[in-house]
């Protein structure tokens, strides 16, 4: 049942004119605002650690920018299955393909690191449609009741989704046999991790990327997806890390943290993270985002 309310859903979202799409995702956003309290306190909470000096007017300002991206993102999903392939590589500008191409002719898989930022399933797809058996480590997608209509269509779409629950078997096999594997890196949702310095706090950050890298001599090359305007984008993949280049494996933490953090700092008002990284904060500004919510709404 699941599976054909998904493919009716996207059926459905795919048959609108992509203006009117975007239109009615930008449209909600006061709605998205208003109706999540907790997501818009996670929100404010976060920016107050990223953004200290500006005005609480100014965070409000970024993060409904946040909540419209989400919005676009998820009507450029739900699209993805019935784009065609001209029309997907007609909408992406790729900068530094050559750094993923030259990586895996190492023959010891890569390690993507991405954060979620404009439309990171999107860049999943192209790597996909450039000919190589990607392998993303996910959890829930969307919802538990959806998670296995959407893992299918991923099949579909050659990416091979591995959950967190799977621990490391899946994705060392997947690098042994030179694949790339994604993984998002933008706040740790287990219990695990390493801590870092990122935006300026001490936080725990996702072991993985590292110690995968340290473990099986795959290179790890930074990227994201961004949206330059509705419906086009600009996938860009940086140089590579090289684990062996650096002292200790918590070096290659920070510089991975590192680069997330410019990534998400360039192109902030994207960046599609609806929980509070810093617990800390979230108490002290939750009076804050509800001033907040009642200037603008």
């Amino acid at each position: 049942m699941s599976r054909l309310v998904y493919g009716w859903l996207t059926a459905f979202i795919a048959s609108l004119p992509p203006w009117l799409g975007y239109a009615l995702a930008d449209m909600a956003t006061g709605l998205h605002w208003l109706a999540f309290p907790g997501r818009r306190h996670a929100v404010m909470a976060n920016l107050a650690v990223i953004m200290p000096r500006a005005s609480r007017a100014d965070r409000a300002k970024v993060a409904r920018g946040m909540m419209r991206s989400y919005n676009r993102m998820m009507f450029e999903f739900f699209r993805l299955p019935h784009l065609s392939r001209e029309e997907l590589l007609g909408s992406v500008e790729v900068v530094g393909k050559e750094h993923l191409d030259q990586a895996l002719a190492r023959g010891r898989g890569v390690i993507l690191t991405a954060t979620h930022l404009g439309n990171w399933e999107l860049a999943g797809v192209m790597v996909a449609q450039w000919g190589y058996a990607l392998h993303a480590v996910a959890g829930v997608q969307l919802s538990r009741w959806l998670s296995g209509a959407v893992r299918e269509t991923k099949t579909e779409l050659s990416i091979t989704t591995i959950s967190p629950e799977d621990g490391f078997r899946k994705i060392m096999r997947a690098l042994d046999h030179n694949d790339p594997v994604a993984l998002m890196v933008d706040g740790d949702v287990y219990t695990h991790g390493i801590e870092v310095e990122w935006f300026g706090r001490t936080s725990r950050f996702p072991a993985g990327p590292g110690v995968l890298a340290q473990r099986t001599g795959a290179l790890i090359v930074p990227g994201y997806c961004a949206r330059t305007t509705p419906g086009r984008f600009r996938i860009v993949l940086e140089p590579p890390m090289d684990p062996a280049t650096f002292a200790s494996t918590t070096d290659l933490h920070q510089a991975v943290a590192r680069t997330a953090e410019r990534h998400i700092r360039e192109h902030l008002d994207q960046w599609c993270i609806f929980r509070p990284l810093w617990a800390e904060t979230s108490v002290a500004t939750e009076a804050e985002t509800v001033a907040a919510a009642q200037v603008d709404a």
